[in-house]
């Protein structure tokens, strides 16, 4: 949160009790509804919608990147991010 890139993004958490309750409406912030319904509509959410740790990266009402698990985050997302917010680790 205190990196370049942070301070470009708007970030949200969704922390459902448990995974059950990850793809439930009520459980996401209001204005990040549209994300939750273009993930599920993407090929990950269709194959993997309940798989957690979830990492989404949305831009446009689109799905830019969705991953899992904590090299998900490492490996694929984190230098995702840096791309599009053009910024440096």
């Amino acid at each position: 949160m205190k990196s370049d890139a942070a301070h470009k993004l708007d970030y949200r958490v969704v922390h459902p009790a448990n995974q059950t309750l990850v793809l439930k409406e009520e459980e996401w912030p209001t204005d990040s509804l549209w994300v939750r319904t273009a993930f599920l509509d993407s090929d990950e959410g269709k194959s993997r919608p309940d798989a957690t740790p979830r990492f989404i990266l949305a831009q446009d009402g689109k799905v830019i990147l969705a991953v899992t698990g904590n090299a998900g985050w490492k490996d694929k997302m984190w230098p995702r991010i840096l791309e599009v917010t053009e910024t440096k680790a």
